[in-house]
């Protein structure tokens, strides 16, 4: 997927939120400037999320904080971490176990500064738990699942990441124990789980797991990557993908699963659904 124009603003408007959380209103403008001067000097041709890099880069070196939202994030695991347990019998209790987890971990990707100024975790829970989704590709992902040794799981928010490990956790109930390769951002970018977050929620403890990092710092390293991604696509027998912005770093690869709620006109008008559907959807 590339940027669109719309993408533009939207990197102002995160850059803002990004001040604002890591407590320097003082400095607003000067980031906002280097963001502008940043993304004037890039092509837009390439996916929104891989903008985002270099906007990122500019935020941390203009306010000289490593994580903006490094507190906020340690919030979302712990209260999401609260609801755990509450989570994990509703998905024990349902007649379909994988739908509700998938539901959840979908419901979970609200908690998203990225896209969201705001969120309200549990009537989106009680929404996805009700509403159709607008693109359910779940009877295929069943199917693979059952012949499934390896999954990759790309991670996207922290707090939502408790979410994605109870779907880890169903899949493992239902299909039997599968290797988990779970991929986190390199370096911190808006509240998504980068290798110093991911400890908080134990993943650990789903048996044979795997934390990678996929670059993060910068557009140049995300393109070098790109060789390496494949392999890992490669070795993997189902690829997991949460959240909007692995979408637009990710649509252009085939058999993927992404799971993520739509929160931007964009990706609505690129999939043809209503802005706020949740949708698992295996690119072609």
């Amino acid at each position: 997927m590339k940027a669109a124009l719309e993408c533009i603003p939207c990197a102002l408007r995160q850059t803002l939120r990004a001040v604002k959380f890591a407590g320097r209103r003082e400095d607003a403008e000067k980031a906002l400037r280097r963001v502008m001067s940043t993304l004037c000097g890039l092509s837009w041709d390439v996916p929104p999320m891989a903008l985002g890099f270099e906007v990122y880069r500019a935020i941390r070196e203009s306010l000289m904080v490593e994580d903006p939202y490094a507190e906020e994030k340690r919030r979302l695991n712990q209260l999401a971490l609260k609801h755990a347990s509450e989570l994990k019998g509703l998905i024990r209790k349902s007649r379909d176990p994988l739908d509700t987890a998938i539901r959840l971990a979908i419901a979970g990707n609200v908690i998203d500064y990225g896209s969201l100024e705001k969120f309200d975790l549990k009537s989106t829970v009680e929404r996805f738990l009700k509403e159709k989704p607008a693109i359910y590709d779940i009877d295929i992902l069943r199917e693979k699942l059952q012949k499934a040794r390896s999954i990759i799981y790309f991670l996207d928010n922290a707090g939502e990441a408790v979410f994605d490990k109870l779907l880890a956790e169903t899949i493992q109930s239902l299909y039997g124990e599968k290797h988990f390769i779970f991929v986190v951002r390199s370096t911190p970018i808006i509240n998504d789980v980068s290798l110093r977050d991911v400890e908080e929620i134990n993943l650990s403890e789903l048996g044979s797991v795997e934390v990678r990092a996929m670059p993060s710092e910068s557009l140049y390293e995300w393109l070098r990557f790109r060789a390496t991604l494949e392999k890992w696509f490669k070795e993997a027998d189902v690829a997991l993908s949460k959240g909007q912005g692995n979408f637009e770093l990710l649509s252009d690869y085939p058999g993927i699963f992404f799971m993520f709620a739509v929160k931007c006109e964009v990706v609505a008008s690129m999939l043809k659904v209503k802005l706020g559907s949740q949708v698992l959807y295996m690119s072609t």
